[in-house]
């Protein structure tokens, strides 16, 4: 793992928060995966709605925002989750 600056070019030490859709079952398998992650993303039970639509609150350790938003990615491509914000 190499740390590096994302995409709003705030230093790799930041503490980023994702909001990331997922229906009430996904979630548990959102924080199962990441368990798995020597915790580089920590997913909360905190929610907000937009219209039908959940976004759990992630926070993402320093320098691991690349992995984290690949790893979502492919769970996205296999239609386990929805749409991922970046907090800025």
């Amino acid at each position: 793992m190499t740390h590096r600056t994302d995409p709003e070019g705030l230093a790799p030490h930041e503490t980023r928060v994702l909001w990331v859709e997922a229906g009430d079952e996904a979630v548990h398998v959102l924080d199962g995966l990441f368990a798995a992650t020597d915790g580089w993303v920590n997913v909360r039970r905190e929610y907000r709605e937009q219209g039908a639509r959940k976004l759990f609150k992630a926070f993402v350790a320093p320098g691991y925002l690349d992995d984290a938003l690949a790893l979502l990615a492919k769970m996205r491509a296999h239609g386990l989750i929805g749409e991922v914000q970046l907090e800025p």
